[in-house]
């Protein structure tokens, strides 16, 4: 399910976005999380890095709206932000913190419309690129194409990556689809491996840099076949 947050502090304009979301949903058979708040900073400091999407009002002169984006930045630099603005002169604010797009208030329906849709193009690339991990009270959006292995044990996963590991608790199921539709393997129950960073191996291991992975006699033949069919692609 999408995850959206609204930062608003107008009444009718959170009841006017609001309408609109559920209409979108009614129409397109689609589901969205959506959480309202009304103080970019208290917004601030309850975000976990979990929003697909956020709308954010921004009003000058104060510039609260950016300032808190920039520490939104901070915190996360790939979220979909999405300005809410009553002048289009302060939309080009929106540069200063990477945002993705702008909305004029009042917006009508058929234009907010077709912004959705390409909110939700854009996301859905980026999703399938990245993942979110909760680790020690941090929150880490790491590409997966930088994750090097990802270990299962007991009820976590442990995603390895060059220099830094990140533990989440979740089973090795929850994420295996997604993770083999971009290039991984399984080489055993625990393990799932990133094919472009595989340098060799044998009749029982797999070579990642430094790093030895055993192969499991199970998945030997299915690793082989992913692999070949992963660098017969590259060529």
């Amino acid at each position: 399910m999408i995850k959206i947050s609204v930062v608003e502090d107008q009444e009718k304009w959170i009841d006017l976005i609001r309408n609109y979301l559920a209409r979108y949903q009614e129409e397109n058979k689609v589901s969205f999380a959506v959480s309202y708040f009304k103080n970019g900073y208290d917004f601030i400091l309850q975000y976990k890095g979990d929003a697909s999407l956020i709308f954010r009002d921004v009003a000058r002169p104060e510039r609260n709206g950016i300032e808190a984006s920039k520490k939104l930045r901070e915190m996360d630099k790939e979220v979909c932000l999405v300005f809410l603005t009553e002048r289009v002169q302060y939309a080009v604010d929106g540069y200063e913190v990477n945002a993705y797009d702008f909305l004029i208030k009042p917006m009508d329906y058929e234009l907010f419309r077709i912004k959705r849709n390409k909110f939700l193009s854009h996301i859905g690339n980026k999703e399938e690129k990245s993942i979110v991990i909760n680790s020690s009270n941090e929150v880490h959006k790491v590409k997966i194409s930088d994750i090097r292995y990802v270990e299962s044990n007991k009820h976590y996963l442990y995603f390895h990556l060059e220099n830094s590991t990140y533990r989440r608790r979740q089973s090795m199921d929850s994420i295996k689809d997604r993770f083999k539709g971009q290039g991984f393997s399984e080489i055993n129950r625990s393990l799932l491996v990133n094919l472009r960073f595989v340098d060799n191996f044998n009749n029982s291991e797999v070579f990642i840099k430094t790093e030895v992975l055993p192969l499991s006699r199970v998945y030997k033949a299915s690793f082989l076949n992913e692999l070949t069919q992963y660098f017969g692609e590259k060529l």
